[in-house]
Formats: C-alpha cells, structure tokens, sequence
C-alpha cells in the first residue's frame, strides 16, 4: 500500500498490524499520526506505547499487545525501529503475529531496515513511505502554504523540490524557514529559496554531474571546493557518484518506462526523471566509460591505493575532458 492510500484504508478497516518503510521520516511519522487518530481512543495514557530506545525486548511489546483496551475499543503499540536499537527475543513477536489480539493494533516503523525484519513484514500491512511522486509533492506544499496565505512562485516551487529531491522531511522544514523568511509580503520568490534553502547532498551530485556533462569547469571546481571543505561529506563522495552514473548508463540503455525503472532501481520516479534527463547529455559510450573509471576507482580507494581527494579529482579531469 502507498502512503497516499493509507488515510482512505483507514476509513474502511483498521488492520492488526502495520510495517511502515521508506525514507521519508515525514511520512513514516505522518503515517503513525493517521492511524492514532484513525483510533480516536480516550484513554490514550493506557491503550497507546510508543516503544522506542537503544534496547528493546519484545516480550514487552506483546506483553502490551496481549492485554485488553482500557475504555477504549483498541490499543496501539507504535515500535520504533528505523533507528539503532538493539533487539532481543524477536521470536516471542513472530508468535504473536501468528495469533494476534484482535483488540491491538501493532505498528513497526522499519524505515529503510525492513530487511532486517522480513520475518514479521509477511504478516503485516506494508505502508511505502519513500518518497512521493512529484504531483503530490506539489499539493503538499501548497497546501501547506495556504494555510499560512502564503504563495510561491513556479520557478521557486520547482527550485525547492530540486534542492530537496522531492522529500517531505526536508521539504517541511524548509518551507518553515521560508515561510518565516518572507512573512508579510506573503510570496515566496526563486531567489528567497535559493538564498535560505540548504541543498541536499543528493541534489549536489545531480549539479555536480550536470556541469561534468556540460563542461562548467570553473562550476564544476566551484562544487567540488565547496563539498571538499565538508570532509565527512568528501570521503563518502566517490561511491555516490558512482552509483548516479550507473542509474544513469542503466536508464540510458533501458528500453523500459519511467514506472518500471523506478521498480527496477528501486527509486521514486522523481529520481528516474532527473536520471533520464541528465543521461542525455551523456553519449552511452561515455556512460559506459564512466562507469568503468568508477570502478577502478572505488576498488582503489577499497584497497588503500588512492585517497578519495585523488579519485574523485581524476574522475572529475576524465569527464571534463571526454
């Protein structure tokens, strides 16, 4: 089940049991938000646990789970596990789940580790809470907006979704800060979001490779300074251009639509869109080249052969001479 078909779900049946995955933590707690109030209870402080911390045991969570409602029709237990949290007796759920109480409503938010958890997913209802797609991005944001009577310029609209790759979490509190930002005037142009709104790491590669394809060299130095001075960020550069290059020679040699690549590769077709556009500016057989360089590279830094400042510069010269 998508996100975006969650709330109506609700209105007709109210599962067991929920697994909630993805990467947009706005969704994932908006997701929880949708079923609490779905079970309009009165004495939440008896029949609502939020489990969450550096250790869990489980037997608590069915301990919960297995206890009748107090005043109220249901119970809901909300376990948090799409951060670091040390598990012990995950098979005391598994038998749960075979025989759950039908007065408890389980919710485990997995984020991006359902894998850790695929055990229990089987007999759960999946919420997708990755990324959405563009349409309701954009009435997401206006709806947000109007409820403060502000507007936004179409360049801004589009600028702010690029910077923040379409994800709610980030989207959210920009449009705080901006909303802030211009306050009175009550519109919010291209420059507003360009001056206050922090690109994500993810929308910087997508530049990066863009002025790479169109030989910006004094942009593409520019770029490069700027995520040098973040060494944390640099270090982990090299595989995350690698792996945009390679979505890239995959959606410029595939013969299959947007939906189906974004199944393929396991991204939003926000990410498919910019892929197949950039990948124009790329001839396949450059494509391929790139990718080739990338992994000889990314096997050299493995191996402690090259720094991360030498591979990604060579990487960088390779492209911009091509």
């Amino acid at each position: 089940m998508q996100y975006i078909e969650l709330k109506s779900s609700l209105k007709n049946n109210i599962s067991n049991g929920y697994a909630l995955v993805g990467i947009d933590e706005f969704l994932l707690t908006k997701s929880c938000e949708l079923i609490y109030n779905a079970l309009n209870l009165q004495m939440p402080t008896l029949n609502y646990v939020k489990f969450i911390g550096d250790n869990l045991d489980f037997l608590d969570v069915v301990k919960f789970l297995n206890t009748m409602p107090v005043f109220d029709d249901k119970k809901l237990a909300v376990v948090n596990l799409n951060v670091k949290t040390t598990t012990t007796n995950f098979n005391a759920l598994l038998d749960y789940l075979k025989h759950p109480n039908e007065q408890s409503i389980l919710v485990l938010v997995l984020g991006d580790n359902e894998k850790e958890f695929k055990n229990a997913i089987s007999n759960l209802m999946v919420v997708d809470c990755n990324r959405l797609p563009e349409k309701f991005v954009d009435s997401f944001i206006l709806s947000e907006l109007k409820k403060s009577e502000t507007q936004i310029e179409t360049l801004a609209l589009k600028t702010l979704k690029d910077y923040c790759v379409c994800d709610l979490t980030k989207i959210t509190s920009e449009l705080s800060k901006l909303i802030n930002f211009v306050s009175d005037k009550k519109l919010i142009k291209n420059c507003d979001v360009e001056l206050l709104v922090t690109k994500t790491l993810e929308f910087q590669i997508y530049e990066l490779t863009e002025n790479m394809a169109k030989k910006n060299k004094d942009k593409v130095f520019e770029l490069l300074n700027s995520l040098r001075a973040k060494k944390d960020t640099f270090r982990t550069l090299l595989p995350l251009i690698y792996n945009h290059f390679r979505r890239l020679f995959h959606v410029a040699i595939s013969k299959s639509n947007k939906s189906e690549l974004s199944a393929n590769l396991g991204v939003k077709e926000y990410a498919i869109t910019v892929a197949f556009n950039q990948s124009k500016l790329f001839s396949k057989r450059n494509l391929k080249q790139i990718v080739d360089i990338c992994d000889k590279l990314d096997y050299e830094l493995k191996q402690g052969i090259i720094s991360s400042d030498y591979a990604i510069d060579y990487l960088v010269l390779k492209v911009l001479n091509m």
